[in-house]
């Protein structure tokens, strides 16, 4: 018990400085770990008084439907279950870094004017479903218990009791592909600039990656840096109006066929990177920030433990056609099923096939109860 208790604590401390730590399997899976955290959080004094500590502290909140991650899938999942009169309530680590949130203009979402910004149409989701009854709480989650007829969630502020848990983190994850990038993330390396670029203002900064994101971020940085250092392995297509609009801007210094080699820095930070040009020696640029954009994500699923649920060969949690994962009760929506389709129709649509499923669960009927039935 005391040293699940301590491992817990770690937990707490982990999520207060933006790392996630997960209980070692030695422990007996997540059943026994959440269990034992449970009876940590709840055991008392003679007379009924409760033990001192944070984690006696926690807030204990039960509802029918909590929904991890507040991205576009987990507001419209939100949305339709607290229509369906299910309280829900949702536990979003930061309504600012998710792939919806960093972009800067949505251009094909029906019915939005592509003016606006993925941020607004995120917090008009967000303020939708919560006007609706929807308990939105901003917590880092470091465990889960999907295991029974009710589902725990553990923050460092509450524990929340559902009948339905809903996945929703998002695809944002990634391992380090540079030396150096872990070591300072969030000391300067970081993959967004909308939120971060603000504080490099007359600063030099460099941006790694060829995608759209990466364009669209270099751009956004433009201004506030004094010099946008772009380095991208090749040069852009002919064809491709953003890069050269970008490339044409006074405070970019484009780095075409040139390899990412390290991001470096000392107690302070990042203070520079280490390129290498194609046919020439490695040199060092001095700047104080490094965006980086590259290639491929991974669903963010390091709150969960081994056998929870189900994942594909690809990392994706493993859904049937409601969204419903290898667990009862428990759904995976958006990115986190790691579908070739990462675009916010798609995520929103996932949402709503998995609230109407999960009523349907909830309420004990055998099919999806519909507004409309076109029959011929």
């Amino acid at each position: 018990m005391g040293k699940m208790l301590l491992l817990a604590l770690g937990a707490l401390a982990g999520v207060a400085s933006g790392l996630v730590v997960r209980p070692p399997a030695s422990l007996g899976g997540a059943r026994a770990s959440s269990r034992r955290l449970r009876q940590s959080c709840g055991r008392r004094r003679p007379g009924g008084a409760r033990r001192p500590g944070a984690l006696a502290m926690m807030e204990e909140v039960e509802c029918d439907v909590v929904i991890v991650g507040g991205g576009p899938a987990g507001c419209t999942c939100a949305l339709y279950t607290s229509r369906a009169d299910l309280k829900t309530v949702i536990v979003d680590k930061n309504p600012a870094v998710g792939a919806l949130a960093i972009t800067s203009h949505i251009a094909n979402y029906p019915g939005v004017d592509k003016s606006m910004t993925g941020t607004e149409l995120l917090d008009q989701m967000r303020d939708q479903a919560v006007s609706y009854g929807t308990d939105y709480r901003r917590a880092q989650v470091f465990m889960v218990d999907t295991d029974g007829e009710f589902k725990m969630v553990y923050t460092p502020d509450a524990t929340i009791k559902a009948r339905a848990l809903v996945l929703a983190t998002g695809a944002m994850g990634r391992p380090p592909s540079f030396a150096g990038e872990g070591e300072y993330l969030g000391k300067g390396v970081s993959y967004c600039a909308t939120c971060d670029g603000a504080f490099y203002r007359e600063s030099e900064v460099a941006v790694v990656g060829t995608h759209t994101d990466a364009i669209e971020e270099a751009t956004f940085l433009t201004k506030f840096a004094s010099t946008v250092h772009w380095i991208t392995s090749n040069e852009p297509k002919a064809d491709d109006a953003e890069a050269w609009e970008l490339i044409g801007l006074d405070n970019v210094k484009h780095w075409p066929r040139t390899a990412m080699k390290a991001v470096e820095g000392d107690a302070s930070g990042v203070t520079g990177v280490t390129i290498k040009p194609r046919g020439e020696d490695e040199l060092l640029l001095p700047v104080e920030g490094c965006f980086i954009y590259m290639s491929g994500s991974k669903p963010i699923t390091d709150f969960l433990q081994t056998g929870q649920v189900e994942f594909r060969d690809d990392g994706g949690v493993a859904v049937d056609d409601n969204m419903a994962t290898s667990m009862p009760g428990v759904y995976a929506i958006g990115d986190i099923r790691n579908t070739p389709f990462k675009q916010v129709v798609v995520a929103a649509s996932d949402g709503c096939i998995a609230a109407m499923d999960i009523d349907r669960y909830l309420k004990g009927r055998n099919k999806v109860r519909v507004d409309w039935v076109h029959d011929t």
